[in-house]
């Protein structure tokens, strides 16, 4: 009986071994396990699956004009494929026909759907590079948007409201050392947050950001709000660029926007507001919604997912309502002036913020506008970042552009 029990354990003993050997044998080694994951996505789009990386690679030797259409072919080797995009037809060609006839050196709008993320037009032109996607390609200076950022990071890390009274000295549009000193004198100006906000303040903002905010909460709102990060989209998009240093006047520069150096797209201006209407949550975009093979197999379909929350419910809300004086009392009024009685803008919640700077010789002025507008009764929304680089005699601000997409959107929806 022992020694039947010892055979037993005997026999167990080599069954180990042989699954064991036989496990080692057929493991890959650990050196070449990336080569099998990308040999595994090349088998699918071998199979005919286009991953969003693949597409990427694709569409970017597209014609803009081509994109820019509800539906579009494109060839890779001997199959051909036709793509369906997110893009509304009507806004985009009324869009275009505007830029038709813009002055300046380059100007772009991308047109989103807070809520999903779509984008729904992309329009524009690069006088000096026509097929540049000037939509997600090109980088200019941030200006006074960046105030968006500083804002946030004041409500949401020192719980400041809208109605938070705060000082400043000199004049608005400014920003000088003396300007940020807490010294009082007959000269000093006292104002809300809000109105700063919406007058775009400079001295305010370059105090919040260099003895409430300092380096690390601009560089954390900042990245909330996707500067330093990689924007997953259909096309190649430009990374925002940002660097902070703790030098006191370098965050005071970077808190306000005062600088060129901090940079964005259209792109990523659409977005910050689409956030900001979205309660704080930052939709992943996408233009486009499938694309199927000749002979009708789908080969790639878009899935709309959060991409970051950059600031909590809260937050945004107080954002918003700051956003909406610029509109009514601040730097965008002359733009929206007489939205409350036109038919479509006024059913119409409106909010934005806008940003001035020239470039470093003065002979391109940058002027920029993020914002949305949200249906009081269905609560559809629309967001968009505008850009114009004015040279020369400055033509169409981009409030202005905005506020006819806003019109031009929201009359399509009530067809």
């Amino acid at each position: 009986m022992k020694l039947y029990s010892i055979n037993i354990l005997k026999s167990i003993s080599i069954i180990f071994v042989i699954l064991a050997l036989v496990f080692i044998v057929l493991q890959p080694p650990l050196a070449s396990s990336v080569s099998v994951v990308k040999d595994w996505k090349q088998n699918l789009i071998n199979k005919g699956f286009l991953s969003k990386d693949t597409l990427r690679h694709l569409l970017d030797q597209k014609s803009p004009v081509e994109l820019t259409r509800k539906r579009f072919a494109f060839r890779v080797g001997s199959k051909r494929y036709v793509a369906t995009t997110t893009i509304n037809q009507s806004l985009q060609e009324y869009l275009d026909r505007l830029f038709d006839d813009a002055t300046g050196a380059r100007s772009a709008i991308v047109c989103i759907d807070p809520l999903s993320g779509r984008v729904v037009a992309m329009a524009g032109f690069d006088r000096y590079n026509p097929l540049s996607k000037v939509w997600t390609q090109r980088l200019i200076p941030s200006a006074s948007l960046f105030k968006i950022v500083t804002a946030a990071g004041a409500i949401e890390f020192f719980s400041m409201r809208p109605s938070t009274v705060l000082f400043f000295n000199g004049g608005k549009h400014t920003l000088y050392k003396y300007q940020l000193k807490d010294k009082k004198t007959p000269y000093t100006s006292r104002v809300t947050l809000k109105e700063a906000f919406s007058s775009s303040i400079n001295p305010v903002f370059g105090k919040l950001g260099m003895k409430y905010l300092k380096r690390e909460g601009l560089w954390e709102m900042a990245n909330r709000f996707l500067w330093q990060r990689q924007i997953p989209f259909e096309l190649p998009v430009s990374v925002s660029p940002l660097k902070i240093d703790n030098d006191p006047f370098h965050l005071a520069e970077i808190a306000s926007g005062f600088n060129r150096n901090t940079r964005v797209t259209a792109l990523h201006e659409a977005l910050i507001s689409a956030g900001i209407a979205n309660g704080g949550v930052i939709m992943a975009p996408s233009f486009i919604d499938m694309v199927v093979e000749k002979g009708g197999e789908m080969v790639y379909q878009n899935t709309f997912y959060p991409l970051i929350r950059a600031v909590n419910p809260k937050t945004a809300l107080f954002l918003r309502q700051m956003m909406h004086e610029t509109i009514t009392k601040g730097t965008a009024k002359r733009a929206f002036r007489g939205w409350e009685k036109d038919e479509v803008l006024k059913n119409l919640v409106i909010g934005g913020k806008t940003g001035t700077i020239d470039n470093s010789d003065h002979s391109i002025k940058y002027d920029l506008f993020s914002g949305f507008a949200c249906n009081k009764k269905n609560g559809r929304c629309l967001a968009v970042g505008v850009f114009v680089a004015h040279e020369g005699v400055l033509g169409r601000r981009s409030a202005s552009y905005a506020r006819l997409a806003f019109k031009k959107y929201f009359e399509i929806m009530q067809q």
